[in-house]
């Protein structure tokens, strides 16, 4: 008889796990069902992701798919008791039987416009006093009626409540918890809530960015490995809460960001100065309080700033305006407050920088790691190239060592610029003393001919690097002096 596996035991245990969750929701114990079943499908989209044999990949994905199945019958009954005691409610009498000796009170008087007293019309021969603005006095009674007419709400109106946003929310038709908004001016929520990217529309994952490696080791520390293994992350141990990404324009720093929420599951707020940016007077402030505690409700999140120097520069200048210094107190404040919140909702924060020796000193403190993300070596540019060219042909003559080798001192979105110059250059070829609507009645199978190494000549003579060899060494020298990888 096979030894039994590892994987075996696991389904076994899964199994059990499964039958007591279907006994709970058998007798009526649906929140105790709802809180299994979490507690399962989170288990198996773990062991999915660290396992990455594809025999034992599929039949987990088809057990995580009837999982999601019966979790969605749950919440449906949940919702129809839910929906079934507010009509008990609504049908139910409001006041209780009355007492046949007890005369009820008598019904209160109209407060209709036609109750009231309608004054007199004034003499036509007395003209009517006048304000020192020149506007006519209005009878007093007439404003005090007004006013309580405006006071009093209808039958079909509700009292105002109160929201509060760390601890309120609400709960759309289809039973998920929405972001309870209402201390907060619409706009302002709306603004925030446009920044806000799910993971799953996410697609770029490490495998699409080329090199890194170092910072890609940090940031599975940071954030990956403490969703797999919270037991170990505790303490002193506890994960990291802000990094700062530093280096030249088009390394990846974005795509690093996007690749994090991918790879962790969690909601992306990728916000810059112009979301920030209001015309009105400490809407800003507010905006940052918002943006992290939508970061909070929505936790595990990730806030992603690009371009912080432009908010986060060097405080006590003679040209800084007021607001600015607002809002970057109000940033640093709320960077250092969300640290003592709850392990369960982890923020993450990332930044990014081309301008690292502009930032505040109180923010780079905050920042716990502070990485430098270099140009692309030799094997990220060649990797870089593959990736790119993956979609059309590569004439056989063309060595890709020999490409990456003359790429030397490009960023990636130069070495992406280059191949896409050299894949258009067949149009080009195409196109030498045609007219427009010669090109369009080119076949398409003439345009299928493979990119040459002379089309890569021609692409790299035409396109220059965009980073600046002495900003390189600045870079450098600020991370030999703050950098913490």
């Amino acid at each position: 008889m096979a030894p039994e596996t590892k994987s075996d035991t696991m389904f076994d245990t899964l199994a059990k796990r499964v039958d007591g969750m279907r006994t709970q929701w058998r007798k009526g114990n649906l929140a105790s069902a709802l809180e299994l079943i979490d507690a399962i499908i989170r288990d198996v989209q773990l062991n999915t992701m660290l396992d990455t044999t594809a025999a034992r990949r599929d039949p987990r994905k088809q057990f995580l798919t009837m999982l999601e199945t019966e979790r969605r019958q749950i919440n449906t009954e949940v919702n129809s008791k839910k929906n079934d005691r507010v009509d008990a409610q609504r049908n139910s009498p409001s006041d209780p039987p009355a007492d046949p000796d007890v005369w009820s009170p008598p019904p209160p008087r109209p407060t209709s416009a036609h109750s009231k007293r309608i004054p007199e019309p004034a003499p036509k021969n007395v003209k009517p006093t006048t304000t020192t603005k020149g506007r006519a006095s209005v009878s007093s009674t007439t404003n005090q009626a007004a006013k309580k007419k405006a006071r009093t709400p209808s039958s079909n109106e509700q009292p105002p409540t109160d929201g509060d946003p760390d601890k309120g929310s609400s709960e759309n038709p289809e039973g998920k918890s929405e972001f309870d908004g209402s201390a907060y001016d619409s706009e302002l929520v709306r603004a925030i809530e446009s920044t806000m990217t799910r993971s799953s529309a996410q697609n770029t994952s490490w495998d699409s960015i080329a090199g890194l490696h170092d910072a890609k080791q940090l940031l599975t520390e940071t954030v990956i490995l403490p969703a797999l293994i919270p037991h170990f992350f505790k303490g002193i141990r506890r994960p990291w809460r802000a990094v700062c990404m530093v280096g030249p324009p088009g390394t990846g720093k974005t795509m690093m960001a996007k690749a994090v929420s991918y790879e962790c599951k969690t909601t992306f707020f990728c916000v810059s100065c112009g979301d920030l940016a209001s015309k009105w007077r400490g809407d800003a402030e507010k905006m940052v309080k918002l943006l992290f505690e939508m970061a909070r409700f929505h936790a595990p999140s990730t806030i992603f700033i690009d371009e912080i120097d432009t908010i986060g520069s060097q405080r006590g200048g003679a040209n800084e305006h007021e607001a600015s210094r607002r809002l970057k107190a109000q940033l640093l404040v709320e960077m250092d407050g969300f640290a003592g919140e709850d392990s369960d909702k982890r923020v993450l924060i990332l930044a990014a920088t081309n301008f690292p020796w502009n930032l505040d000193e109180a923010l780079r403190r905050r920042f716990e790691k502070r990485i430098y993300i270099p140009l692309p070596d030799q094997a990220a540019r060649r990797s870089l190239v593959e990736q790119c060219m993956k979609e059309v042909n590569v004439a056989d003559d063309v060595d890709l060592n020999v490409i990456a080798e003359k790429l030397d001192g490009y960023s990636g979105a130069d070495i992406v610029n280059v191949c896409r110059t050299a894949a258009i250059m067949i149009l080009r070829r195409l196109s030498v003393g045609r007219r427009t609507i010669e090109i369009a009645m080119i076949p398409k199978e003439e345009f299928d001919q493979p990119i040459s190494a002379d089309d890569f000549e021609q692409a790299i003579r035409t396109t220059s690097s965009s980073v600046n060899r002495e900003s390189l060494a600045k870079y450098e020298e600020w991370i030999n002096e703050f950098g913490s990888v």
